[in-house]
């Protein structure tokens, strides 16, 4: 028995309990590997549709949403004072700032803390606004978070000590079918890694403001360990065997005039 309470609490978990579906930490000791996101496990599945509550009071679906386009997802909550307004005004500003603001594309922001209201979130829109037409903010209720939360591998904690919550930072980009496409993490993403993420989350839907983004994701793969694209190895190698060869070739050309020269 000593034994098994010693396992739990090295896991961090012996001073927890859940709340709500989140986990609660009496004391600031717990596992933060719990918090990744096993992107192998969740590419490719279905985000969950469950019942959102939007700024206005009315009721829709996340499908309803995202409607046939693609999406980028921000789960966060309205009364946190730290990561969470980060990322939403970093993606707010770079869509502002670049191309992103001509792309056919939904924001949804949709909140995981149960406590959250649609007053919270007013005065959250109306403080950091305002925002393209590509947002979407909305409240989550019951076990519609977890499902959502669970759908996307997405995990919280509830620190008791600090009153806040813990979770990923994750921009998560969502086909117009819901499937999960692709996971960029941090608080501050660049336009080039949204851009690819957003074309490959089209599903091969390509339109003439797509179409140099296309050519980047042809160019680009992308790198977990860092969280972002970076040039693709057989476009390196291509490109300085085209040299190579565009050198030996340039070379033949001005032997040969060289040659014809002096015969």
């Amino acid at each position: 028995m000593r034994g098994v309470l010693l396992l739990l609490l090295l896991a961090g978990l012996s001073f927890s309990t859940v709340v709500g579906g989140a986990q609660v930490f009496k004391k600031d000791f717990f596992d933060p590997s719990i918090l990744k996101i096993d992107e192998s496990k969740y590419l490719g599945s279905f985000v969950a549709d469950v019942e959102v509550f939007l700024e206005d009071g009315t009721r829709t679906r996340v499908y309803d949403l995202i409607g046939d386009k693609p999406a980028i997802l921000l789960l966060s909550y309205y009364t946190c004072e730290g990561s969470c307004p980060l990322r939403i005004d970093s993606l707010n500003r770079l869509i502002k700032s670049s191309s992103l603001k001509d792309r056919d594309f939904r924001v949804l922001v949709l909140s995981f803390d149960r406590e959250d209201t649609l007053d919270d979130l007013r005065k959250f829109v109306s403080a950091h606004g305002p925002f393209t037409d590509h947002w979407v903010f909305g409240l989550l209720r019951g076990e519609d978070i977890d499902t959502l939360t669970r759908s996307v591998g997405f995990k919280f904690f509830y620190s008791e000590r600090d009153k806040t919550f813990v979770h990923p930072n994750a921009y998560i980009f969502i086909s117009p079918e819901g499937r999960i496409t692709r996971y960029l993490f941090g608080v501050n993403p660049e336009e080039k890694d949204v851009r690819i993420a957003l074309t490959e989350a089209s599903s091969g839907k390509v339109s003439l403001n797509s179409l140099v983004d296309l050519a980047l994701l042809v160019c680009y793969t992308y790198d977990p360990s860092r969280s972002t694209f970076v040039i693709s190895p057989t476009v390196i190698f291509g490109g300085i065997g085209f040299a190579l060869f565009g050198g030996v070739a340039l070379f033949a050309l001005i032997s040969g005039r060289l040659v014809k020269r002096e015969v």
